[in-house]
């Protein structure tokens, strides 16, 4: 099936092609540099040797080849993996005190869209009270101080609709934090200047089809799609520096269009797509579920967007896609207590609800009490010391097998982190 282009993919086109240029320009200035220092030109050859003379005659050189010094490098320190920094900021945790290293916040759940696969906005439960933004902004200042050094922003609703997202995206830059977002990407594109100007990180934009009307029927409104690629096309312009993604639940609506996705994604310049499987609890979900079939052919398209996305350069967590959600427990290693714990959220990361309740991690959004101070909250939330002490014992919570299995990657690589032998 063939791909919607977006308008902004010119000033792409008009890149790649300088790029190609610049390429094919550089590797003449190689060529031309070699055959100077072949001809004793002015490359940095070892002092006092150059094209020697022959005793023989005045003219002729030696078959002798002039040495050349290569500046020796340094081996380059080893890249940055965050999973490291949380191991640690987990032990810290679990041996004395220290803060999150991540906080989640859900502005409002309100939204705009009426998805077929949600179950988390007010328009199935009463509207929650939401917190103001010079709430948002004490508990953003609250937990930087506490030494929390991601937030993420996202939502059972829209995030971009809540009043109190710009000063949460204000202050969390302000205070050094590292920024994530999810959206929609309907109201995206009034929100790129203000991204541009603070040095936003990372954007994910949900979209739920590679063909605009699979994810405008999957999302309830025709023209989604149109409005969400114009947001991804004017982040991508005018904030350059923040880097793009792609969020996808995946029905049997869109599974035949998975690596279209990526190819989308590859098109809009996006770096990552995050594809998710979906967790039916409404007769609407059921609807939209993948079926016998769906799932006996999953194996096979994932193979293929694993093609694609390794071919185009783009990340995917398609490879969890092969684990099903609801299918089991989150397992236990061997080891005792910590070393072994299922999860580790609870060490780490801590989520506060659009009306200030707090979690350990969104399958869990508001189990526990509204948010004191984060720091209090930290330390002594009674839901929080719950999913710690059940965590300790490899005994999780019913609702622990709903979890995504990205998420459940990701806490087993930390886990993989922790120092031999951490069992408190």
């Amino acid at each position: 099936m063939g791909v919607v282009v977006p308008g902004c993919l010119i000033v792409g086109v008009a890149v790649v092609v300088a790029v190609a240029v610049a390429v094919i320009v550089a590797r003449g200035f190689v060529v031309m540099a070699v055959i100077v220092a072949r001809h004793g030109g002015p490359l940095s050859l070892r002092a006092g040797v150059g094209p020697r003379r022959a005793a023989g005659g005045a003219g002729a050189t030696s078959s002798v080849r002039p040495r050349y010094t290569r500046p020796v490098s340094p081996e380059p320190p080893p890249p940055y993996d965050e999973r490291d920094a949380i191991a640690a900021r987990v032990v810290q945790n679990a041996t004395g005190e220290a803060g999150p290293w991540t906080l989640e916040v859900y502005p409002t759940l309100r939204c705009n869209l009426s998805c077929q696969f949600c179950d988390t906005t007010d328009r199935h439960r009463p509207a929650q009270r939401e917190l103001d933004a010079e709430r948002w902004g004490r508990i953003v200042d609250e937990a930087a101080d506490l030494g929390v050094r991601r937030i993420m922003v996202l939502g059972g609703g829209e995030p971009l609709l809540a009043a109190g997202t710009r000063e949460i995206l204000r202050r969390s830059r302000a205070r050094g934090l590292t920024g994530f977002l999810t959206t929609n990407g309907t109201r995206l594109e009034r929100f790129v200047p203000l991204l541009a100007e603070i040095g936003w990180d990372e954007v994910h934009v949900s979209i739920d089809g590679a063909a605009p009307e699979t994810h405008d029927r999957l999302r309830g409104q025709v023209g989604a799609f149109r409005q969400s690629v114009r947001g991804l096309c004017a982040l991508r312009q005018g904030a350059p520096g923040t880097r793009r993604g792609i969020h996808t639940v995946v029905t049997r609506e869109n599974v035949g269009e998975l690596a279209d996705i990526v190819r989308l994604a590859a098109s809009l310049g996006c770096a990552r797509v995050d594809f998710d499987h979906l967790i039916a609890y409404r007769p609407e979900q059921h609807r939209v579920a993948l079926g016998v079939a769906d799932r006996a052919a999953l194996p096979q398209r994932v193979e293929e967007v694993l093609e694609v996305a390794g071919r185009l350069g783009v990340e995917t967590t398609a490879a969890a896609l092969l684990d099903l959600r609801g299918a089991a427990a989150p397992p236990a290693s061997g080891a005792p207590g910590l070393g072994g714990a299922p999860c580790l959220k609870a060490w780490h990361h801590l989520v506060v609800q659009a009306d200030g309740r707090v979690s350990p991690c969104c399958v869990l959004a508001g189990e526990g009490a509204p948010v004191e101070s984060v720091g209090t909250t930290w330390r002594a939330d009674p839901f929080l010391l719950r999913v710690r002490s059940t965590m300790l014992a490899h005994a999780p919570l019913p609702r622990c097998r709903e979890c995504s299995q990205n998420i459940l990657v990701h806490e087993r690589a930390i886990r993989d982190r922790l120092p031999a032998g951490t069992a408190s």
